[in-house]
């Protein structure tokens, strides 16, 4: 993608140059090794427009399965691909098909050749290479932890034995610790600190244990995405109507709520707790907000403007507020304007919707000081050569809009190279601690 403004070329030069933080990344180990071409070209994001597309679950399965040979699926495959692939998530598709595999478009001619050169990304050289061409420096990672010795990451956080993905910096997941509605659940959670918990002090305490274990072993923010799960309009409830439910739930271990409703007082309870143990830690809290990722979700939950009263209350806090909270763009950046303790954050948004992102990027600057943007993070599990494609496509994404701006003498040519210095790799520098050296 590109504009017809004089300064476009220089400008996307200079962009292409500059190193990058990710500021959200979900890989523990490096992977996958892909073992037919249509799982080289699919991922969870696409894989929703493709679904969408087909209208028929049981199809898409069928087509993704790779049990059944590559070949008797493609028919159907490319059928559903050509009719889906212009979105954002297509242009992923598109560019790893290119730069990995030297195709222009997909064909079973085109899948043939790639047969012979699946990459293997559980090979972590061949992983950081990708990253380095990519111009990743750092990710900051929000771990989805596969572990084929069944050792639970919070047991290899208590003992300091927890090994990461290249180029990783990792993040406490503050979701795991709430939002639960069994015994077991909360006796999981804290039990490699505090084996035993019979009141909400214990479980507080435990929490904040596990926390200082994930800080002392180098975490750099907190990381929840409630939103999947319940609306963002959390409540401020007591602390006696929380341990009513707590108590209630310690009194039988085998008592379950069965759903987060009935726990809601508790759950909203707990996470102004870890806001509050944040704040202690001094570590910033990122937040899930705008589109949720798979297919039928309710999107008004995730909207970021329900977390107005969360904003004002926890004012010592830092907030990392994900996704530019698509599709609720003018929401994100009152928010982001309004709040010294907000930051926004387009991690998937450039793959999520490019247009957007574009006309966002400009809206930000006019709007929101723009040493408070973070333009860029790949949130993907393993794909490094997707996280490539994402990040090229971010790169132009942000050219266009920044070439617009100097277009129209909104900014000097220096001033837009010194924003996107800022957005790509400074702000999350400064935000993150990461000690990176200053370009």
């Amino acid at each position: 993608m590109r504009n017809n403004t004089q300064s476009f070329s220089a400008l996307h030069g200079y962009i292409r140059s500059l190193p990058i933080v990710d500021c959200h990344d979900h890989t523990a180990i490096p992977g996958p090794r892909y073992a037919d071409p249509i799982e080289a070209l699919m991922d969870g994001y696409y894989t929703t427009d493709f679904i969408s597309m087909c209208g028929d679950e049981t199809e898409a399965a069928w087509i993704l399965n790779q049990a059944i040979p590559w070949r008797e699926r493609y028919s159907k495959f490319e059928r559903w691909l050509k009719l889906s692939w212009h979105t954002g998530y297509g242009m992923v598709v598109k560019r790893v098909l290119q730069q990995f595999y030297g195709q222009t478009d997909v064909s079973k001619e085109a899948l043939e050749a790639m047969e012979g050169q699946l990459l293997d990304l559980t090979d972590h050289k061949r992983f950081d290479q990708i990253l380095e061409d990519a111009g990743i420096a750092v990710r900051i990672t929000d771990l989805i932890w596969v572990d084929d010795q069944g050792k639970p990451e919070e047991q290899r956080v208590v003992e300091g034995s927890l090994e990461l993905a290249p180029r990783a910096r990792f993040t406490i997941p503050m979701v795991r610790y709430h939002g639960l509605t069994s015994y077991e659940e909360f006796h999981n959670r804290v039990k490699w600190v505090k084996p035993n918990i019979t009141c909400l002090d214990d479980y507080l305490d435990g929490c904040w244990q596990m926390f200082t274990a994930y800080r002392n072993l180098g975490a750099v923010a907190f990381k929840d995405q409630s939103a999947y799960t319940r609306s963002l309009a959390y409540g401020n409830p007591t602390r006696a109507e929380a341990e009513k439910i707590f108590n209630w739930i310690m009194e039988d271990p085998r008592r379950s709520a069965g759903h987060l409703e009935p726990m809601k007082a508790l759950d909203d309870y707990l996470f102004h707790s870890f806001l509050r143990m944040a704040g202690e830690l001094k570590l910033p809290v990122q937040l899930h907000t705008g589109l949720l990722a798979g297919l039928r979700n309710n999107i008004t939950q995730a909207n970021a403007s329900h977390l107005i009263p969360v904003l004002e209350l926890h004012r010592n806090v830092q907030f990392d507020l994900f996704h530019a909270n698509w599709p609720f763009g003018g929401e994100w950046l009152f928010l982001g304007k309004n709040y010294p303790n907000v930051y926004l954050n387009f991690c998937w948004a450039n793959i999520i919707d490019p247009i957007y992102c574009q006309n966002l990027f400009q809206q930000c600057i006019s709007v929101v000081p723009h040493g408070k943007v973070f333009a860029y993070g790949s949130d993907f599990v393993g794909q490094a050569d997707h996280a490539w494609a994402h990040a090229d496509i971010m790169r132009e994404n942000l050219t266009i809009a920044l070439s617009n701006l100097v277009e129209i003498d909104y900014l000097t040519h220096r001033e837009a190279r010194d924003v996107a210095m800022r957005w790509l790799y400074e702000n999350p520098n400064e935000f993150f601690g990461l000690g990176l050296p200053q370009i």
